[in-house]
Order: structure tokens, then C-alpha cells, then sequence
């Protein structure tokens, strides 16, 4: 599938600009009056789909720079689309690398925020395999005083990785071993 026809921008200049990663275009809509945190149908920013894409030409900026003057702009990092994933999440989930993801929670991205499925930046990371990423968002949670807990399992019932998260709180395991009348029954 072509990448550009995963992005749906529904008419939304703002989005094509920046999934094109046209700098100079994103800054004359803005300026234009086009509004930073609108959506498409499926509930993502412009913020998000700079996270997102993939899109590289000669006249293409770093998606770095392109997340870091969306968010001088005052993109909202924390805008949660229609399956509730973060500008953050998506980071993680494609790759983004740390710089971008640095990027967002130095502006306030909120690590700990899950999406609809119940999973965090945390778990994208971990299931996408990015240790660099991952150790910036700990190193965030840390420095929120947020305690970690994270454990995998080898493979849910689908073949992917299955990933939970604790912030703050422990995982409720019932290590309590049944007697031999309890096992029989």
C-alpha cells in the first residue's frame, strides 16, 4: 500500500503539509488561521501524523524539526485519537527515534496516558523493541516520581507480544499454592 494513501486528511491541508513534512507550507497555513489540533476522521493531529510518517524527499525537513515547531506552535501532545493513542504513542509505535520522543515530553506528553487497548507509550516501546526510546520515557517517569513495574510475557494467543504496565502500583499476582484437596477438585 502506497504511504500516502494510509494517511486520511480529509481535505485538511494542515495534515498533508506535514505528513509531506513541508515546513514552509505548515507555517503559512498556521499563519493562514489553520487550526493546530484538528483532526481527520480518525482523530489525528497534525502532531501525530508528524510522528506517524515516513515521507522523505529533497524538500522534506527531519521529523524532528517538524514535531518541534508544531509544538512551539502549542500542538497539544496529550490530544488522544479516536483509539486513543497520543502523538507519544504513535512516536513509539513507528520509530520515531529519542530525539522526537524527548522532544514531546520535555512539551508535556504524558507517558503514563494508555490508549484504548490499555496500553502506554511504556508498552509501544517495549513492543516495538526501541530501547533508546524506552529508556527516555522511564528516565520521564522517574523524574515524575512515577515507579515502574513493566512485564512481558513471551506471546498472547494472537503470536504478538504481551506487555502489561504498573505506575505506582504493584501487579496483583496470586502466588497462593493450592492444597492437594483444592488441586484435585
Amino acid at each position: 500500500m502506497d504511504e500516502v494513501t494510509e494517511l486520511q486528511t480529509g481535505g485538511n491541508s494542515l495534515l498533508k503539509a506535514v505528513w509531506l513534512g513541508r515546513l514552509r507550507l505548515t507555517r503559512l497555513l498556521l499563519e493562514g488561521g489553520a487550526y493546530i489540533n484538528e483532526s481527520n476522521e480518525k482523530g489525528e493531529t497534525a502532531l501525530m501524523v508528524a510522528c506517524i510518517t515516513t515521507h522523505v524527499d529533497q524538500q522534506s525537513i527531519s521529523k524532528a524539526k517538524m514535531v518541534k515547531y508544531l509544538l512551539d506552535n502549542r500542538a497539544d501532545p496529550n490530544i488522544q485519537d479516536k483509539s486513543g493513542k497520543t502523538a507519544l504513542m504513535h512516536a513509539c509505535i513507528r520509530g520515531a527515534g529519542g530525539e522526537v520522543v524527548t522532544l514531546l515530553l520535555d512539551n508535556g506528553a504524558d507517558p503514563s496516558l494508555e490508549d484504548h487497548s490499555g496500553a502506554s507509550a511504556l508498552v509501544h516501546a517495549i513492543n516495538a523493541d526501541d530501547k533508546d526510546v524506552l529508556q527516555h520515557l522511564l528516565n520521564a517517569c522517574r523524574a515524575k516520581g512515577k515507579e515502574v513495574i513493566i512485564i512481558t510475557m513471551d506471546k498472547s494467543a494472537t503470536g504478538t507480544k504481551a506487555t502489561k504496565q504498573y505506575l505506582n502500583m504493584p501487579p496483583l499476582l496470586d502466588f497462593k499454592e493450592k492444597t492437594p484437596s483444592e488441586a484435585s477438585t
